[in-house]
């Protein structure tokens, strides 16, 4: 949610702490660069006014310039630096989203915004103006825009000055004054472009996704356009403000996306399900619209109540429920004082007779897109938590080896991570003590506390291995008792709560994860014991099902590391390595895997370690050559990775089920062999090079089993060295005796400590195949999306890519797209025919599966076998014609904007997994068994997400083929 960062102000003695920090800080940095810090401090503050932000960046400018200023020159050299690096280009700087959220409050209401655009051109040209204390100056203030100064106005900075100039004042006036209001046509053109805009955002949040830049900015992008779409729908109707309630994932109250006060804040807004306007629209599922008089109807005494708290007056009100296809709630639209045209009054005054029929038929229009938007953002918004949570848990992982990593340092990093992820107050990561059967942590300042098992919302999770999660206000909970006696002695105030197990890669719990007191966005002081037991602002929210399930995406990979680090110590002593490079090495595959989620990043992660472990497991025996292979899931084979030629990791296979791998998986037993060139087994040939291939002459074959006595891995070690002639390096020579008990023994000595550490392994390994299996099916719809963005001058060329990436996307024999002929009421599209030529086929509305769609509107799925539907008559003649045979069939209407049908989708036979041949029409009508498939439920979610952008794109390429009147037939089929 988005709030505004001015609802957090400092205290005054707060501040003024903070402020000599910070100015201490900026004075030191400054003296670095030049003698004379002082001038160049003064010139700083001139350009920032002291705002903070600012203030920060200014000196961060200074601090990594590539020359300093020579004397006298501080002035000059200062306002060229702050040019080139901030004002030139300050719309694409990061952190300057306080700029961006002036700009858009000057020039986003029409009318309203003339008289405070014209304030601040006056105040431009005077350089200051006598205090008023109108709406318009206050409103101004709050902005942070201007400044007071005795009993004059100011412009707060020069920096503002100089972005915010006459220039960019008059032409926002002007576009805001000749902005006329928009007709119909125009209204569905501006709903596709919101469609559009979502579109590239999600374009965006992947590719920053997909590179995890240090800043993970993909959920600001998805507010800009959440933003975009809210300030739109005031627009088309006329609104002072709209804001857009969102359904919780407990669906028992509503959250505000986007709303305002008076100055422009934005608000943090809760309203459960039943209470005030919007939450009584999400109850019925009917609209209310207050036309006037809105503090004198009941219904309206929440409004009433926000409405003193935020200095605004609602004078009248229109909100109604935006329902799925299946008719749940997704989110509530509410518009508010409705305005009078241009001309018509005093500028911004409120229209008396409320919101028109017009304005409501526009509302009800523009609800399918609208919905789609929000329903694209939800999902789009979960994606990007769980990304955050990786990308959150990669910053933690990285550089390790800047900092001493024993154990309390490297959890404190990773909760640290945690808190800032989850906008957490305070974050503490407590460890299960087996010994003492309790619970511990480290609190800086406090030591080492204790909880034991069962007592408090820690001990309770630790004992029920569930979650839990305590909302505003955590003292009124039953089980409030313990969190109140502990806040009484540290003078805190705990009003929310999340608590999550960690548990192990096999399931054994390690650790329990502690989020304290969710703060509302924006920027806050630190919690002040002074305060106790007052509850601030910010800390009237809670957490909730979004922030848990980031959460456990968190713990999952905490999980990993506690128990990497649980048995490092150990691993030390096989490797005989430094505890640095052992946890820095174990930790690796997870920094690794999160930077760069290419296929080959993720297994080069897990074969730097597979191979780190191997060659402690070759010291630690004195062999010449170890390779650990792991069991499938499905213990149908083992796998391994290696690196033969130089071109990566590569993935080495072999059955389970044969030769010395199913003898020892079906035994358990060790198997020591020598003379090994006599053995054709594949256990002892794969996964080698080429010298090891020729210089083998003994070998170690020893199963690694797990509590339940079930094989997990085989570890492969080749010759067995005697030891190296003192001082003398590279003189171990291969011993014939081979391998010997003993060191079976040894290996047995070690199997507790490298169990969890290869079942790790295994975990990675299916993280890798779950990663490959989303983006085999995100990649074909983002691809479509990509498309899209590029806005293709050939649309021919550009519809025929995107279906093929819907066959890509759900694995189907050939996709068709039928447009709708609306001057003979049918469908038509065009079918390859055996000899590469092409038929038209037109269909009436109505017929057939695709004319049956068309004509209701609901979606067809036909499984294996089709022929055995009731209606397969017409596919069978089609079939009769084309020499294919149709098996299975999805068939999906393609919506515009406004509703209106443009065509259907068409996949046909959904194939089996694998590489199969295309159909051969001379086996018609047999079918292959790679044709005995049907499509899923996922399936049809993902060609329902993909419709939809079809829709968005498909009404310009119709008016370009209609312009164009082009005679040829547009090949629209892959």
């Amino acid at each position: 949610m988005v709030s505004s960062a001015s609802t957090a102000k400092l205290s005054g003695a707060s501040r003024q702490r903070t402020s000599a920090h910070n100015g201490l800080l900026i004075a030191q940095q400054l003296r670095e660069k030049t003698q004379d810090y002082k001038t160049l401090l003064v010139e700083v503050m001139k350009w920032t006014g002291g705002q903070p932000l600012l203030v920060q960046m200014v000196s961060r400018l200074v601090v990594e310039a590539d020359d300093s200023p020579r004397p006298g020159t501080e002035a000059m050299w200062l306002e060229h630096l702050i040019y080139q690096g901030l004002i030139n280009n300050w719309e694409d700087i990061p952190e300057l989203e306080q700029m961006r959220a002036i700009r858009d409050r000057l020039i986003r209401r029409k009318h309203r915004n003339i008289r405070l655009l014209k304030l601040y051109q006056r105040l431009l040209e005077r350089g200051e103006i006598p205090i008023e204390n109108s709406p318009e100056q206050r409103e101004l203030e709050s902005l942070g825009l201007v400044s007071k100064s005795q009993d004059k106005l100011r412009i707060h900075n020069r920096i503002y000055e100089m972005v915010f100039n006459s220039p960019w004042v008059d032409s926002a006036l002007k576009r805001i004054q000749v902005d006329p209001e928009l007709s119909d046509s125009e209204f569905r053109r501006t709903l596709v472009e919101l469609e559009r805009k979502l579109l590239l955002s999600q374009v965006e949040i992947l590719s920053q996704a997909e590179t995890h830049s240090e800043d993970l900015k993909a959920a600001q992008t998805l507010y800009e356009v959440l933003r975009y779409v809210t300030a739109k729908v005031a627009d088309l109707v006329g609104a002072d403000r709209a804001s857009i309630f969102l359904l919780n994932d407990e669906k028992n109250e509503l959250w505000s996306l986007v709303a305002e006060n008076e100055e422009g804040e934005f608000l943090d807004i809760q309203v459960p399900i039943g209470e005030g306007i919007a939450g009584q629209v999400a109850q019925t599922r009917k609209l209310i619209h207050i036309p006037n008089r809105v503090y004198d109807d009941p219904r309206a005494a929440l409004v009433k109540t926000f409405d003193q708290r935020y200095h605004y007056k609602t004078e009248n009100i229109l909100a109604l429920p935006i329902l799925s296809e299946s008719k749940e709630l997704i989110a509530v639209v509410q518009v508010l004082n409705k305005l009078l045209p241009q001309g018509v009054g005093g500028v911004g005054q409120t229209n008396p007779n409320g919101f028109s029929k017009l304005d409501l038929e526009r509302l009800s229009r523009c609800l399918v897109p609208i919905r789609r938007i929000l329903e694209s953002c939800q999902s789009c918004y979960k994606a990007i938590r769980k990304l955050q949570a990786t990308a959150a848990l990669a910053e933690a992982t990285r550089s390790l080896d800047q900092i001493n990593l024993d154990t309390k340092a490297i959890l404190q990093r990773v909760m640290n991570t945690a808190k800032k992820l989850m906008n957490a107050d305070r974050s503490t990561l407590w460890l299960v003590d087996r010994d003492q059967g309790d619970l511990w942590t480290e609190i800086p300042g406090r030591g080492e506390v204790r909880c034991p098992i069962g007592i408090g919302f820690v001990g309770q999770v630790a004992q029920t291995c569930e979650p839990m999660i305590i909302p505003f206000d955590l003292y009124d909970h039953p089980m409030a008792e313990n969190a109140k006696r502990v806040d009484e002695q540290t003078r805190y105030r705990t009003c929310s709560l999340l608590c999550m197990p960690v548990v192990s890669p096999d399931g054994e719990l390690l650790g329990v994860t502690q989020l304290v007191n969710k703060r509302k966005s924006g920027h806050h002081a630190e919690y002040s014991k002074d305060d106790w037991p007052l509850v601030p602002d910010y800390f009237k929210t809670g957490f909730d099902k979004n922030d848990q399930q980031a959460m456990q995406v968190f713990n999952d990979r905490v999980g990993v590391i506690l128990q990497f680090v649980k048995t490092h110590e150990t691993l030390k002593q096989l490797s005989q390595v430094k505890p640095k490079e052992a946890i820095y090495n174990a930790l690796a595959v997870l920094s690794n895997a999160v930077s760069d989620q290419s296929d080959d990043a993720l297994y080069q992660a897990l074969h730097h370690m597979l191979t780190y472990v191997s060659e402690s497991l070759s010291r630690l025996l004195s062999a010449d050559y170890t390779t650990i292979f792991l069991l499938d899931a499905d213990e149908t084979g083992f796998w391994t990775l290696c690196n033969e030629d130089g071109a990566g990791a590569q993935e080495v296979r072999i059955s389970s089920t044969l030769g010395l791998a199913g003898k020892i998986l079906e035994t358990k037993a060790t198997q020591a062999v020598r003379n090994i060139h006599k053995f054709q087994d594949v256990l002892i040939h794969r996964g080698i090079g080429i010298e090891m291939t020729r210089d083998r002459q003994s070998m170690l074959l020893f199963p690694i089993l797990d509590g339940h006595g079930k094989v997990t891995a085989i570890i492969r070690l080749f010759n067995k060295l005697k030891p190296a002639l003192p001082g003398v390096a590279g003189s171990a020579t291969v011993d014939v005796d081979g391998f010997t008990k003993e060191d079976a023994d040894r290996l047995s000595q070690c199997t507790e400590t490298l169990l969890p550490i290869l079942q790790a392994f295994q975990s990675f390994q299916r993280e890798i195949l779950t990663i490959q299996a989303q983006r085999r099916a995100l990649d074909p719809l983002y691809q479509a999306i990509s498309f899209v963005s590029q806005s293709s001058g050939n649309p021919e060329e550009l519809i025929h890519k995107v279906m093929q990436a819907a066959k890509n996307l759900t694995n189907a024999d050939r996709s068709t797209l039928w447009l709708i002929d609306q001057s003979t009421n049918e469908l038509w599209t065009v079918i390859a025919q055996a000899d590469g030529s092409w038929l038209e086929t037109r269909v009436p509305m109505g017929e057939g599966f695709v004319g049956v769609v068309a004509k209701t509107g609901r979606s067809v799925n036909i499984p294996y076998d089709l022929y055995d539907h009731p209606s397969s008559h017409i596919a069978r003649k089609t079939d009769e014609k084309t020499r294919y045979r149709t098996c299975s069939l999805l068939c999906m209407p393609v919506l515009g904007a406004d509703g209106e049908l443009l065509g259907v989708t068409q996949l046909v036979n959904k194939r089996k997994p694998g590489d199969h041949p295309p159909y051969n029409a001379e086996i018609w009508p047999q079918v292959p068994d790679y044709f005995r498939a049907s499509f899923a439920e996922k399936d049809h979610k993902d060609m329902e997400v993909f419709n939809n952008q079809v829709g968005v794109i498909l009404p310009d390429v119709l008016d370009r083929q209609k312009r164009d009147r082009d005679p040829e037939v547009m090949n629209l089929f892959v």
